[in-house]
């Protein structure tokens, strides 16, 4: 009898230990996903699988997106051991240009690693680019007129339409020269900055409508400094 008592004590305290190590481990195989070149506008979707490499049950406590372009969806949160999960990732390009990375970081109860963070990256091409993006003309005389042109170049897939084009100041005229632009060619849009008054800026905006769904207007911002 009292050489029972010890072992089941072993025992007891060999399991305790046991449970006590018992841990969850997150495992990713492939947590970068390049996406290459897509045309302004489109949403890129991935699915990340990530894994449970340890004796416990891993649970995803939560999921941060980069910002609201990103939206990331488990499909479970608790993942036994040795099991997978899929964590399905989406990106709205519509509001970016140029090389991008957005990222994901998964908050988990790994006993090592807790947290780990997806990433997705590429480039995204704008279907209508301007050139120059920025109208900064410097000094102007009072009652003269600078003339200077938008370059409006097609980078998507179909034939885009310059549709009307408008300004913010009565000091700023615009009109479009070539309105139908084929892709991989440039539509024009001329401008007419003529200062009436002695401020110290003359400011404002040129928009220009399309019948390209992803980037139905293009505002240019105008600046220019009236002199005597």
């Amino acid at each position: 009898m009292n050489i029972r008592i010890p072992l089941l004590g072993l025992l007891g305290s060999l399991f305790v230990a046991a449970a006590a190590y018992a841990a969850p481990e997150l495992s990713v195989e492939q947590g970068v996903f390049n996406f290459g070149s897509i045309a302004q506008g489109k949403k890129v979707q991935h699915t990340f699988v990530i894994k449970n490499t340890g004796d416990a049950t891993l649970q995803i406590r939560q999921l941060r997106p980069s910002c609201g372009c990103t939206a990331a969806t488990p499909s479970s949160s608790q993942i036994p051991p040795g099991k997978s999960a899929e964590i399905k990732v989406v990106f709205d390009s519509t509001n970016f240009s140029g090389r991008m990375q957005k990222s994901v970081v998964v908050d988990t109860n790994a006993g090592k690693n807790p947290s780990y963070t997806l990433v997705m990256d590429g480039t995204v091409v704008e279907a209508l680019q301007v050139s120059p993006r920025t109208l900064s003309l410097g000094a102007i005389k009072i009652g003269a007129t600078r003339e200077v042109s938008l370059n409006v170049t097609n980078r998507g897939n179909e034939t885009v339409k310059l549709l009307s084009v408008n300004t913010t100041s009565p000091q700023i005229k615009a009109s479009i020269k070539k309105g139908t632009i084929p892709v991989g060619e440039s539509g024009t849009v001329e401008i007419a900055v003529t200062p009436q008054t002695e401020a110290r800026v003359l400011s404002g905006y040129v928009h220009i409508t399309t019948d390209n769904p992803q980037k139905k207007e293009i505002t240019v911002p105008v600046y220019a400094s009236p002199t005597k």
